[in-house]
């Protein structure tokens, strides 16, 4: 039927940006207020295949599943009044990341198509914009850890084969190395 996109930039990495968006807690917080999640999964943080839906305001409702999940992309289908497709994509920008999120409508009951073309394509429009814009500043006001990688109990080590041990248990490497 027809494709949706909006795309906004925040202050935040790729990664930061992906935990707002699937971090179950911090869904009302980027969510327009008429929207409401309801996860079908114990899980915290929503991976690919977990099951969702989403209420709105006036009785609607779409079940969602989360179809894939990449470093930099995911990927939802959704069914209710019509079903599609949503996919966020998010993209490096230096200090700041590209947020883009596509609705794509494939098709439905000739009453889904009248509703879609009547006022559904308008209230997603807003809403996509109004979310994001809301996605931003969650985002500014808690962006959350910076790292990918997790903190480990002390420093890392590699033992070469064949290298002599130090008295504290550390490989001693095959290269020569300023103790001072």
């Amino acid at each position: 039927m027809t494709r949706i996109e909006e795309l906004v930039v925040v202050p935040a990495t790729p990664a930061q940006a992906m935990r707002a968006l699937l971090t179950v807690k911090r869904a009302q917080d980027w969510m327009a207020p008429d929207v409401h999640l309801v996860p079908h999964t114990s899980s915290p943080v929503l991976g690919a295949g977990d099951h969702f839906a989403l209420e709105l305001f006036g009785g609607l409702r779409f079940e969602y599943v989360i179809e894939a999940t990449s470093d930099r992309e995911v990927a939802f289908t959704y069914d209710g009044p019509w079903r599609g497709e949503e996919r966020w994509s998010f993209v490096a920008d230096g200090a700041e990341t590209l947020v883009r999120r596509s609705y794509e409508v494939h098709g439905g009951s000739p009453l889904a198509a009248l509703a879609w073309g009547t006022v559904g394509r308008a209230v997603v429009a807003m809403h996509m914009r109004f979310e994001l814009s809301r996605l931003k500043s969650a985002i500014q006001r808690d962006p959350g850890p910076r790292g990918e990688i997790e903190a480990t109990s002390g420093p890392l080590r590699s033992v070469p084969d064949g290298s002599a041990q130090k008295e504290d248990g550390a490989a001693r490497p095959s290269f020569p190395v300023d103790d001072g």
